[in-house]
């Protein structure tokens, strides 16, 4: 209140002295949410507490609901044209980021710790003929998103997208471990219906939300196709599409899908995988923002060399060889 009463009197006297009373406010806004952050740091830190403590949801609401009127009259102050606002206006705007993305750890570190157990359940035998451990992850995000009904439109929808974005990397996760193989096309077109039934709840899901992170809706459909499609022209093309899609992919994940597909003819493999060499090898590959990163943050293990024997028939094959042939007696025909 006492800087806008300086704000809103200083252009009545000149305009000049207006855009220089703006700029020196901007500066003492500055410093006062640098010293906000820090004191929010230590307000939402639990030492040695696995979880967030009972109330750390409330505060972390009513502390990230007052960014937005701060960065509202950041905006305000920087419009005034100081030659010199730029920077300043910058250091509010990360002071502020940087508090918004405190807070909404505290908001979702339970939730993620609740989740944990269920996406570890995913993409596995089990998973093909049971929904249950899906259907409990929406019903726990539905009932946290409940509870962010006092947060302020703004901090709201940057939260939802985050949630977005680390619901799809905790569900594509298990995928790119490769917990599943397909022995068959009958058992990768029942992996791909599963797929895409959940790829399509997950969307009505944020779409019902309002999370303002769309692109993310994509990415499943995307690695359902390659295990769906039969040529390799065609998995080329879609390879080309996800690259376009998520910049952040590499051969690496690409592998991992085909493992899961059960891919085993190396010359088919190196086709479709050269289509992101490219991008893997290049070094001038700008950097994406956080908010925009995927892939990743998504590792993947070492490429499965997909073999055409079962393991137990490879064993045995294996314990033949060691096995000393018996001299043949005399007259044995050969």
């Amino acid at each position: 209140q006492l800087l806008r009463a300086h704000v809103d009197r200083a252009p009545q006297i000149t305009p000049e002295f207006g855009m220089e009373m703006a700029h020196s406010l901007l500066g003492v806004l500055v410093a006062f949410l640098h010293s906000f952050q820090r004191k929010v740091e230590r307000f939402l830190e639990a030492p040695g507490e696995a979880t967030p403590p009972d109330g750390a949801t409330g505060r972390a609401i009513a502390l990230v609901n007052c960014c937005p009127p701060f960065r509202t009259f950041a905006e305000r102050l920087a419009q005034f044209g100081h030659p010199e606002s730029e920077e300043p206006r910058r250091q509010a705007h990360a002071a502020l980021d940087k508090v918004t993305r405190l807070c909404n750890h505290v908001l979702t570190q339970r939730l993620f710790e609740d989740l944990k157990p269920y996406f570890n359940k995913l993409m596995k035998r089990k998973w093909l003929t049971s929904s249950d451990a899906f259907d409990t992850i929406v019903m726990l995000i539905t009932s946290f998103t409940q509870k962010l009904r006092p947060l302020r439109p703004e901090p709201y929808q940057v939260l939802v997208s985050e949630v977005h974005r680390r619901v799809l990397i905790e569900y594509v996760r298990p995928l790119l471990q490769v917990r599943l193989v397909c022995t068959s096309a009958k058992m990768r077109a029942r992996v791909a219906a599963r797929l895409g039934d959940e790829a399509r709840q997950l969307r009505e899901l944020f779409s019902r939300l309002d999370s303002a992170s769309p692109w993310l809706d994509s990415v499943v459909p995307r690695l359902r196709e390659l295990l769906v499609l039969e040529d390799t022209a065609a998995l080329q093309m879609e390879v080309g599409v996800l690259v376009r899609d998520f910049p952040d992919v590499r051969r690496k994940h690409v592998a991992a899908v085909l493992d899961v597909r059960g891919l085993r003819g190396q010359a088919a493999r190196q086709e479709i995988l050269g289509v992101v060499q490219d991008l893997e090898q290049s070094e001038a590959e700008p950097g994406l923002p956080r908010q925009r990163a995927f892939f990743s943050e998504l590792a993947v293990a070492r490429e499965v060399r997909c073999l055409p024997f079962h393991l137990p028939r490879l064993a045995r094959l294996s314990r033949l060889r060691l096995r000393r042939p018996h001299p043949q007696r005399p007259g044995q025909a050969r």
